[in-house]
């Protein structure tokens, strides 16, 4: 996906603090977040976050198995029923990458995916045919479940949660 932070019509444009303003922009299902200086024109900031965005984008899937993966120490009970399930696919996916005046990496908001299915279907061991399915719900990650992930290059994240 061509992501063109500087020719795209902001979505949104709001005060985070005194002294900071967001720039926000919607790209398919997520949203981009560029902080500025208040009383400064967003355009140099945008333009940073242009040279790392589509990089950053393509590195979504990483940063979500980078994620799950930090997710398995704070949520065991989760992934443990998970794991046991053996059902693929992403449990969380990126709601929004964020670029902060007080750092020069993007940061990935990810939370709960509402594209994966939190139940499975198995059969008995001896239901050769299976004939008699088995719907098991999984559980779901707790309410308001949030981790911020900083990517540093391709690849290469840090918790930033």
């Amino acid at each position: 996906m061509v992501i063109d932070l500087t020719s795209k019509p902001m979505l949104g444009h709001w005060d985070v603090s005194s002294s900071i303003s967001q720039c926000e922009y919607q790209f398919g299902k997520r949203l981009i977040y560029v902080q500025h200086p208040k009383d400064e024109s967003p355009k140099l900031y945008l333009s940073r976050a242009q040279v790392t965005v589509e990089a950053a984008w393509s590195d979504i899937d990483n940063a979500v198995f980078f994620a799950e993966e930090l997710s398995r120490y704070l949520l065991p009970d989760f992934w443990g029923a998970h794991d046991e399930s053996n059902k693929a696919g992403a449990r969380f996916t990126v709601y929004s990458i964020h670029y902060n005046l007080d750092t020069p990496y993007p940061i990935y908001v990810i939370g709960k995916s509402h594209d994966f299915v939190f139940e499975y279907t198995s059969y008995a061991e001896d239901d050769l045919w299976q004939e008699s399915p088995t719907t098991t719900n999984l559980p779901e990650p707790p309410d308001n479940f949030w981790i911020s992930i900083r990517r540093i290059k391709e690849n290469h994240f840090e918790n930033a949660t």
